[in-house]
């Protein structure tokens, strides 16, 4: 009997038939868009998400993300439709730019998605949620018997942009963690390795947590008494950087929300028209 797998940002209800979303996120001026990790709606008896690698690679004007999932069928076979979410917030459209065109009248927030299954490129179908908010890349899986089955999914994307109430602008993108705790079982082993390309930030590199920050509302917060080059991040684990790579890597774990990882950066002050 087929079941149906996907991916959502906070809350899926409906599959198909009605896909209610529902969210909780500020205002974003330049709008933003993002995907995460596969979703099982309500959970699976015997596949398991064993990796994930993502990495993504952050660029002025465009962000490429690149998803390998390796999941392990412990029971029998399993045919299943499943999903890649393709979610836009904080403008008229999803993102402020030209959406893609995908079948008629559909128009993605991603720039570009391809999805493969076990090394073989697969065609995907695009389902938008009633408000055209979300949008589902969906495509049926087959998890053999006692199998591995690795599933990569590509995808580019523009940045967020938020203003600042001191007339200054930073840019934002994020990464959804925690929709992959539906899976059987904790994910055996999870790593975002993200590379910020010098013309999106030209200084060195400099990590700040949130949460350490006196002020958490990033709107308001004085961007322009932080040392160039900051960047701020949430994330499921200590960031580590290298140059240029940060990195989050956490093993044997069910995410929730608070381990999305969320990066804000490239801070600069606009000028007076």
């Amino acid at each position: 009997m087929s079941r149906f797998f996907f991916i959502r940002y906070f809350m899926a209800i409906a599959v198909l038939l009605s896909i209610v979303f529902g969210e909780a996120a500020c205002a974003d001026d330049g709008g933003i868009s993002f995907g995460g990790s596969p979703h099982l709606l309500k959970g699976h008896s015997s596949v398991s998400m064993q990796s994930e690698v993502v990495q993504i690679e952050i660029y002025k004007k465009v962000i490429k993300v690149d998803c390998k999932f390796v999941f392990h069928n412990s029971g029998p076979a399993s045919t299943v439709r499943m999903g890649f979410p393709d979610q836009g917030v904080g403008a008229a459209e999803p993102y402020q730019g030209d959406p893609v065109p995908i079948g008629p009248g559909l128009k993605a927030t991603f720039l570009s998605y391809d999805s493969y299954v076990d090394g073989k490129k697969v065609p995907t179908k695009l389902v938008p949620t009633n408000d055209r908010s979300l949008y589902w890349h969906t495509k049926t899986v087959t998890f053999k018997a006692k199998s591995d089955c690795i599933i990569r999914d590509v995808y580019t994307l523009p940045p967020g942009a938020q203003v600042t109430s001191e007339n200054g602008m930073y840019q934002q993108t994020y990464y959804i963690l925690h929709t992959g705790a539906s899976w059987h079982g904790p994910i055996g082993k999870a790593e975002i390795i993200i590379t910020i390309a010098p013309d999106a930030v030209k200084a060195p590199i400099r990590l700040q947590l949130l949460s350490a920050l006196q002020d958490h509302d990033l709107q308001h917060l004085k961007w322009s008494q932080l040392k160039d080059g900051t960047v701020i991040y949430e994330g499921p684990s200590e960031a580590k950087l290298d140059g240029r790579t940060i990195r989050f890597v956490r093993s044997n774990f069910r995410p929730d929300k608070k381990d999305d990882v969320h990066l804000y950066y490239g801070y600069r002050k606009l000028t007076n028209m």
